[in-house]
């Protein structure tokens, strides 16, 4: 099964020390080239791993995506519109190209999204239904104890 990832659950599987690290690591790894890695969620998974844990597990990160662990999905101009007009639509939740650029890959090919970021991905909706979410918030729960 294919699944757009966010940036959350990267963080969560790189960092030990994470809660959520022995949910997001092996459903990472399981779903190896399954998983698309929009290039926003890249690049900030990059500057978080940097700024909050270290340069050494920003590179282990971006060595794996570059050797083909996992997919990268680049935004096409198609892509990058969906996303900002997802972004204006729901301009209260404030949600930012990130988010936005997941929803609109989600969206597209109609794959379900890796994240924790439930309240914002329950809030915002799809042109139809809702986001099918790979981990619900009672699983989150039950594993992280949060």
């Amino acid at each position: 099964m294919k699944a757009v990832a966010d940036t959350g659950p990267l963080l969560a599987a790189a960092n030990r020390r994470d809660v959520a690290h022995r949910l997001a690591a092996p459903l990472i790894a399981g779903l190896g080239r399954d998983l698309l890695i929009p290039t926003t969620v890249l690049v900030e998974t990059d500057y978080m791993l940097r700024s909050r844990i270290d340069t050494a597990s920003a590179r282990a990160f971006l060595t794996a995506v570059a050797s083909g662990a996992h997919s990268v999905a680049f935004l096409t101009p198609g892509l990058l519109r969906r996303a900002v007009e997802l972004d204006v639509r729901f301009s209260d939740l404030d949600l930012g190209l990130v988010d936005t650029s997941v929803m609109a890959l989600a969206e597209r090919h109609r794959l379900p999204i890796l994240t924790f970021d439930f309240e914002d991905f329950r809030a915002a909706t799809p042109r139809r239904g809702t986001w099918r979410l790979l981990i619900d918030e009672a699983r989150y729960s039950k594993e992280t104890g949060r």
